[in-house]
């Protein structure tokens, strides 16, 4: 899919294609006891992915900015503070604000690794406005998929779309600012009517990108061409 939305960002009118060189990689938010690995770092939003394995802790949690985090494989986290075990489901998605207290962190007590994505929303610069213009974001809507409304807050909305093999989402338009991660990746083609394209590729999971706006006339879709389900986090920022 990451190949899907460079190629579309080139085609598409209005769209300036080619890669962005990214500012070097933030040291903010942080586990102290894990290796970070950054899969995405523009203006707007640092993704950086964290593998928790079998017994390891994950030692001190801080953030200074609103983030989420997305468990691409889940797992039982056991707390270091008071011993508590939590489930989190693969696809869980939690919202961290600035004003969320630190934590002393978890251990894996499961017998698989954990896959989690650090989401961090940057601040625009210049600032935005009091209130963005609604055309500015707003769900995404697949005329033939139904999507699950995971959270939406004065910063995000946050949907997540399962597709079967063989189907297809319909023609959609995408808003600006928007990006994915795939829980369940697979193998897809995606299409546009205007100009004609099609465009074959692999997404493997936790794969992340950016997608660029996309007007209702270019006529995109994408379709799942896989032998198997594929599951998709689609984070849409609202300033």
């Amino acid at each position: 899919m990451r190949v899907f939305a460079a190629i579309i960002a080139s085609a598409l009118v209005g769209v300036v294609g080619g890669a962005v060189a990214a500012p070097p990689p933030e040291t903010g938010p942080s586990y102290s006891s894990l290796t970070v690995r950054v899969v995405l770092n523009d203006e707007r939003v640092l993704v950086r992915a964290f593998s928790i394995q079998p017994g390891q802790s994950t030692g001190r949690h801080t953030h200074r900015d609103a983030e989420l985090l997305v468990f691409v494989k889940g797992g039982v986290l056991k707390s270091e503070a008071d011993g508590r075990s939590t489930l989190w489901r693969d696809g869980r998605v939690v919202w961290l604000d600035p004003s969320t207290m630190e934590d002393q962190g978890s251990r894996n007590a499961g017998p698989a690794a954990i896959e989690l994505m650090e989401v961090i929303l940057k601040t625009p610069s210049p600032l935005p406005s009091a209130a963005a213009k609604k055309s500015d974001f707003g769900y995404l809507a697949y005329p033939n998929i139904p999507g699950e409304d995971v959270l939406e807050n004065d910063r995000v909305i946050v949907q997540r779309f399962a597709m079967n093999p063989g189907e297809w989402e319909g023609v959609h338009a995408h808003h600006p600012n928007t990006l994915y991660i795939f829980i369940k990746g697979g193998r897809w083609m995606s299409k546009t009517t205007n100009p004609p394209s099609e465009i074959l590729g692999n997404s493997p999971d936790g794969d992340v990108a950016w997608m660029p706006a996309t007007d209702l006339s270019v006529g995109h879709q994408s379709g799942n061409i896989g032998t198997t389900m594929s599951d998709v986090v689609w984070i849409a920022l609202k300033k």
